[in-house]
C-alpha cells in the first residue's frame, strides 16, 4: 500500500480475506464496501467510472471479481493519478487470469495471495524451513504432532474450529455455494453436478501427475471440456500445478506438472478414495507454497521425474542451491527412500545443497553425505522452537 496505487488479495473463498481487508481498513482509515451487497454490485456493474467517483479513496473493495468491469476503470483513474494507496480490492478468483482484464492492470497493481492458515500460524510460529533447509543440520528430535488431524482438517479459518461431523457439512456448504456462484460469476457455467464430479476426481488424484485426457475419461466429457473446467478450478485457487525441474531449464516446460489440491481437507471431504502418501506429499507441498507466498527470497518449488521414473517429490531452488524432499506416510525410512535424491544429487552435483525425507515419525536421523531422514513437523517448528505469545485462534 505503500509503494503501489492498487492491492488486490487474491485467495480462494472463505481463506479470511475479508476479515484482513476489515481489519486494514480500520487501521488505515480507507472506507470499505463489498461486492456481495447485490444494489453495489448493480451500480458497479452498470456505470463502473460513477461508481468509484462516489467513494473517497483510499478505497476498499470486496468481491472485486464479481464487476471486472471495475478494475478497467481503476486502471484509467491510476493512470490519471499514480498514488500510492489508493485502492485495496480482494477477489475469489485470479482476475488477471480473466480475458477482459489480463492486462488492464500489468504494473499498476500489487498481486498478493492468501492461502488457507500454515500450520506455523495454527500454532503462532513463524516457519523458517525454507531458509533452513539450505544451513546447518537439523535437529536430533521434534515434540510430537498429530500430522494426519491436520491433513483431514486443512487450513480454513472455520474449518480448523470445527469436529468431524460439523466440518463435513461445512465442506458440503462450501462447495456447493462456490459452484453455484462463484463459478456462474466468472464463467457462466452451470453444469454443477459435472464440476463437482471433476473436483471429486482430482481430490482423488492429488499429489499425481496431471494427465487431461485420462481425467476427461473419467469424467466422461470432451478434453477441452475437461481443460477448461480444470482451469476455472485453478482461477478459483482449489487446485494447484507444481512445475516439473530438470537441470536444462529448457526441459521443464516440456514436462507434466504434478496436481495437488490447495487445501487437504476440501480433498478428504471430497474424495471417495485416496493415497495416504499422496496426500501427505500435498500437505507439505502447500505448506511450502504458503511458505513461499510470504518469504522475501526468490525460492520456487517443482518436483522431478527422469526417464526411468525415479522422481523426487518437491524440487526447493534458490539463490544458494537447490534441495531435493522426499514424502513418506511411514514412521520408519530406509536407505531405499533416498534413491531418487541421490539421481538428484547426480543430476546437479554442484548446486545440490541436501536432500530430506519426510515422514511422520519424531527423530532426525542422517543417512548419508548431505541427506536426512526429517519429521514433516520441521516443515512449521524448525528454527522457531518458541511460540509466539497470543496466537489468535488459541
Amino acid at each position: 500500500m505503500k509503494t503501489h496505487p492498487a492491492v488486490f488479495l487474491e485467495g480462494a473463498r472463505q481463506v479470511g480475506k475479508t476479515t484482513l481487508v476489515k481489519k486494514l481498513a480500520r487501521e488505515l482509515e480507507m472506507r470499505y464496501v463489498t461486492l456481495d451487497d447485490l444494489d453495489l454490485l448493480t451500480s458497479a456493474q452498470a456505470d463502473p467510472e460513477g461508481f468509484l467517483t462516489s467513494w473517497d479513496e483510499p478505497l476498499v473493495i470486496d468481491e472485486v471479481q464479481r464487476a471486472p468491469e471495475l478494475l478497467l476503470a481503476i486502471k484509467a483513474r491510476v493512470d490519471r493519478k499514480r498514488a500510492p494507496g489508493r485502492y485495496l480490492l480482494t477477489g475469489s478468483a485470479n482476475v488477471l487470469a480473466l480475458p477482459r482484464v489480463a492486462e488492464a492492470l500489468v504494473g499498476r497493481m500489487a498481486v498478493l495471495t492468501l492461502y488457507p492458515f500454515s500450520q506455523g500460524e495454527l500454532e503462532g510460529r513463524r516457519e523458517a524451513f525454507l531458509e533452513r533447509a539450505f544451513q546447518g543440520r537439523p535437529h536430533p528430535e521434534w515434540e510430537g504432532a498429530d500430522v494426519w488431524e491436520r491433513v483431514r482438517r486443512g487450513g480454513f479459518p472455520e474449518a480448523v474450529r470445527l469436529e468431524n461431523a460439523d466440518r463435513a457439512e461445512w465442506f458440503a456448504g462450501y462447495v456447493r455455494t462456490l459452484l453455484e456462484r462463484d463459478v456462474r460469476d466468472i464463467s457462466g457455467v452451470e453444469q454443477v453436478a459435472v464440476l463437482h464430479a471433476l473436483l471429486a476426481l482430482l481430490a482423488e488424484r492429488t499429489g499425481s501427475l496431471l494427465n487431461i485426457s485420462e481425467l476427461s475419461r473419467s469424467l466422461g466429457r470432451p478434453r477441452s471440456t475437461t481443460d477448461k473446467y480444470l482451469r476455472l478450478f485453478e482461477k478459483l485457487f482449489l487446485v494447484h500445478r507444481l512445475p516439473a525441474w530438470a537441470a536444462n531449464p529448457t526441459k521443464r516446460l516440456t514436462r507434466s506438472p504434478k496436481l495437488h489440491m490447495v487445501d487437504t481437507g476440501l480433498a478428504v471431504h471430497l474424495a471417495r478414495v485416496f493415497n495416504e502418501g499422496a496426500l501427505l506429499e500435498t500437505f507439505v507441498t502447500m505448506e511450502l507454497t504458503k511458505q513461499l507466498s510470504w518469504t522475501t527470497e526468490p525460492y520456487r518449488l517443482a518436483h522431478f521425474r527422469d526417464a526411468s521414473g525415479r522422481e523426487v517429490d518437491l524440487v526447493l531452488e534458490g539463490p544458494e542451491g537447490l534441495v531435493g524432499i522426499e514424502v513418506k506416510s511411514k514412521r520408519r525410512v530406509g536407505p531405499g527412500d533416498f534413491s531418487g535424491l541421490r539421481v538428484l544429487k547426480r543430476s546437479a552435483p554442484e548446486r545440490f545443497r541436501a536432500g530430506f525425507v519426510l515422514h511422520p515419525g519424531p527423530q532426525a536421523l542422517p543417512f548419508g553425505d548431505h541427506l536426512w531422514s526429517l519429521p514433516i513437523q520441521a516443515v512449521w517448528r524448525w528454527g522457531n522452537d518458541d511460540p509466539k505469545n497470543g496466537s489468535e485462534l488459541e
